[in-house]
């Protein structure tokens, strides 16, 4: 017998709940702004959480999770505008083939904190010579046809970071 999961649920949590100090990271997820985890995961800044969000059939939860609202059409059917998701920051390991949030900062974005888009990661990569690699190629691609990917060289590479990996959508309460 097949004992389904159940389906996550959003359920905001004030940053006053006496819950917060006690199950923190446990049930309970923090909910950012993407410019704010981003600032938070990538730079090491101090960042308030909106509020705390129960996560339930999420699955073990850990301190580099977070839950975003993605903004956009570009990854239906799989993310739809405005629904709200977890996230892991700073993936370890391939990235290849992953759902990520990642971060542009172009020369134009330096005051602002660049723009964000969560897309499916693919790279090529090539030989250095010395024992490790390099990246030829980055493609942040939409799962809706209507939208382009975003391909990346070699040069313009650092002009993004991937600051952290889908993990699931949380259903509207």
């Amino acid at each position: 017998m097949v004992v389904a999961r159940p389906e996550p649920q959003l359920r905001l949590i004030s940053l006053e709940d006496v819950r917060v100090t006690s199950e923190a990271f446990k049930t309970l997820l923090p909910l950012y702004s993407l410019k704010a985890a981003a600032g938070y995961f990538g730079n090491g800044e101090a960042v308030e959480p909106e509020s705390w969000v129960e996560a339930d059939g999420i699955g073990k939860l850990d301190e580099r999770m977070f839950v975003a609202k993605v903004v956009g059409r570009s990854m239906q059917p799989r993310i739809y505008d405005g629904e709200y998701c977890v996230f892991r920051a700073n993936p370890v390991g391939s990235r290849q083939g992953k759902i990520v949030l990642a971060q542009y900062r172009g020369p134009a974005d330096a005051d602002n904190g660049g723009s964000f888009t969560v897309k499916r990661y693919s790279s090529q990569k090539v030989d250095d010579g010395n024992g490790g690699w390099s990246h030829t190629k980055i493609t942040l691609s939409p799962l809706n046809p209507e939208f382009n990917p975003i391909e990346l060289t070699a040069e313009s590479e650092d002009e993004v970071k991937v600051v952290a990996e889908f993990i699931a959508v949380l259903a509207k309460s």
